[in-house]
């Protein structure tokens, strides 16, 4: 993780967002902002994930100079279809991307999902 950890988010769940888009249809908004039911740090986040597995969190953190330079690195040595989504990755995990609250599905239940569909 870059940094301490400490940025926000609220992530959505894909129904809970869907159900956003088809009301929206009707409205004359040209934006929503939308968040999940929950916000999280990004370590509440990885110490979700590790709760769910049933393992105690291991989370290292990487100094945010390295992200500033792999950003740096990648614009300057790979095209926009490479650097666009790793520039979008790279900068959303160093800012608050908090929106309204909205839904019902938490992080965690999405979590166990995952943990109890693997094969």
């Amino acid at each position: 993780m870059f940094g301490a950890g400490d940025w926000r988010t609220n992530p959505i769940h894909g129904e809970d967002l869907a159900a956003v888009c088809v009301d929206a249809m009707e409205l004359s908004d040209r934006e929503i902002t939308v968040g999940g039911p929950e916000t999280f740090t990004h370590n509440e986040i990885a110490a979700t994930a590790f709760e769910v597995v049933g393992n105690a969190p291991r989370i290292i953190h990487i100094p945010d100079w390295i992200r500033v330079a792999t950003l740096k690195l990648v614009r300057t040595f790979t095209g926009s279809k490479v650097y666009g989504p790793i520039e979008f990755f790279l900068t959303v995990m160093a800012m608050d991307m908090i929106a309204p609250e909205y839904g019902n599905h938490t992080l965690k239940e999405y979590f166990t999902y995952l943990k109890n569909t693997e094969t």
